[in-house]
């Protein structure tokens, strides 16, 4: 099973408060059945995220830290794939100084302007990086 870290910008729940560093995604909610689909269900799927604390509401972001993703990023060592989803998980990962030949970089993967077509390339695109991992 390859290890398969999405990078997303801000955790929301019931309450404000930190966020874990790391956590596998529910495949029920909207962003986490969009990753699964894409990944597999057959790899070990973690998120990261760009902010360090919860918000209390998916219109609310919370403050992007380069180094917070750093450190998360080393403890999160060794994975196959680094999917780095959003403008805001983009820009914090290019600011964090963190490098790896396995970094993809790809829409929010609860962004509302996937269509089938894209759906369908970045999945045969990532399936094919995983089967060169393997």
């Amino acid at each position: 099973m390859a290890r398969v870290v999405a990078l997303l910008d801000t955790m929301w729940g019931a309450r404000k408060m930190r966020a874990p560093r790391f956590f596998r995604i529910s495949p029920t909610n909207h962003s986490g059945r969009r990753l699964y689909s894409l990944v597999g269900v057959e790899h070990e799927l973690l998120v990261t995220n760009c902010c360090a604390g919860m918000q209390t509401s998916a219109r609310v972001h919370g403050v992007p830290d380069a180094a917070y993703v750093t450190e998360n990023l080393r403890r999160l060592e060794p994975f196959v794939l680094l999917l780095v989803c959003g403008a805001v998980a983009q820009r914090t990962y290019a600011a964090s100084g963190y490098t790896s030949s396995c970094a993809m970089p790809l829409k929010h993967p609860a962004a509302r302007t996937w269509t089938k077509e894209e759906i369908v390339e970045v999945r045969l695109r990532i399936l094919s990086h995983l089967a060169d991992r393997q």
